[in-house]
């Protein structure tokens, strides 16, 4: 191994690299980490939209570009409006430091951030992300796999199919991945196991927050701890030092 690739796991390792820096928007550190890491995610992003049509306009059956088919991409963000900022998935994950935490998953992982700053708290987690565009997939894997993080992995998959079934984790990260019905999906799920296994829920995004208020009161009674951006801590466990 160069001394190159060995300071930069290193760096990737230290978690005070992604708390909330004075001075520097959070978009603005978000873009600084994902260049010294080496991702190409600009590129990427640019390549989406000249091959498919960006997800706030409607299709042009004369048009050379349709919409990815399946769930929403949010093709046509921009790169560091699309992903969460480093620093808030700190600070919700760093609520968590005094918890055994070995599995996290992330539904819509996009480019494995939750993976990344994941593995800075927690050395031994286990973190599984499911992203249905195979080349940001590919790309979250590509630095994982640079950076020396040997149990964290994003799948190429739809998680809207019939036979897609959640991972038992600890953690579960959830953003407006796509239209209500759509990740009313994901919560049904953690809604049957809500009474036999113990896990946090982490989520962003007007939509997904709004069905947990009207459809699954059960996780809004169990609020342990809001930040900002949107972020919410949901929990399942029962003991009275977790509704905080």
């Amino acid at each position: 191994m160069n001394s190159h690739l060995k300071d930069l796991k290193g760096w990737a390792s230290t978690s005070e690299n992604y708390e909330t820096k004075q001075g520097i928007h959070p978009r603005r550190q978000s873009k600084n980490i994902d260049r010294k890491l080496g991702f190409k995610i600009p590129k990427i992003e640019d390549k989406l939209q000249q091959k498919y049509r960006a997800y706030y306009r409607d299709n042009d059956l004369n048009s050379r570009k349709q919409h990815y088919e399946g769930t929403q991409t949010w093709i046509g963000l921009h790169p560091q409006v699309l992903q969460t900022p480093y620093s808030d998935i700190h600070r919700c994950l760093s609520y968590l430091l005094d918890k055994e935490i070995s599995s996290i998953v992330d539904i819509g992982a996009g480019y494995g951030r939750v993976g990344i700053v994941a593995k800075s708290l927690f050395p031994d987690v286990e973190f599984k992300g499911f992203e249905i565009i195979k080349k940001r997939s590919d790309e979250g894997n590509r630095i994982f796999q640079k950076i020396g993080l040997d149990d964290c992995s994003i799948s190429n998959e739809d998680v809207l199919k019939e036979d897609f079934h959640l991972p038992i984790a600890q953690v579960y990260f959830i953003y407006d991945f796509s239209e209500a019905e759509d990740i009313c999906m994901i919560l049904d799920q953690l809604e049957d196991r809500y009474n036999s296994s113990n896990y946090y829920l982490i989520t962003k995004g007007d939509r997904v927050d709004s069905m947990i208020e009207r459809k699954y009161k059960f996780f809004s009674k169990t609020k342990i701890v809001k930040t900002f951006r949107n972020m919410n801590v949901y929990s399942s466990l029962n003991q009275p030092n977790d509704r905080k």
